[in-house]
């Protein structure tokens, strides 16, 4: 038997290793370099950066669907397909928005980190923090819908 909070643990950690292993083995650089279309980014369309988006998100998702499969069948973990999907829908719809970019650069203005918005790494570790957090929010969906 099953506590929710061992649920919990197991589904967060499948969550979180599988956005380590699809975001940053199974992204593309077409993907990578187009997602957000950066403000001023004259070379790509709106058009081109929604299919980018689009084939990021479905392959992450992928992914972390067949990762989160395995491990509910491998240790019978009691959560229903409606947990899932809410939990894998919310991932979805939160990773898309902070791949855009700039919610995240505004993000970083809003708690006063102007300087580090303006650094590769700074916009890069808040991203990857954005979407820890949601892969928790996540996690506590599948878990309790």
């Amino acid at each position: 038997m099953h506590s929710t909070a061992g649920t919990f643990a197991a589904v967060l950690g499948t969550l979180l290793t599988a956005h380590q292993w699809a975001d940053h083995c199974w992204q593309t650089d077409h993907q990578a370099a187009h997602k957000g279309r950066p403000e001023g980014d004259s070379t790509t369309t709106p058009a081109q950066s929604w299919r980018a988006m689009l084939g990021h998100l479905l392959s992450y998702h992928a992914v972390m669907g067949g990762m989160l499969a395995v491990v509910v069948v491998a240790l019978a973990l009691r959560v229903t397909m409606a947990g899932c999907g809410a939990g894998l829908g919310f991932s979805a719809l939160s990773h898309g928005f902070w791949d855009r970019r700039w919610p995240v650069a505004r993000f970083m203005i809003l708690t006063n980190s102007p300087k580090w918005a303006r650094t590769d790494q700074g916009r890069y570790l808040v991203d990857q923090g954005q979407h820890w957090f949601c892969l928790w929010l996540s996690a506590l969906l599948v878990v309790l819908v």
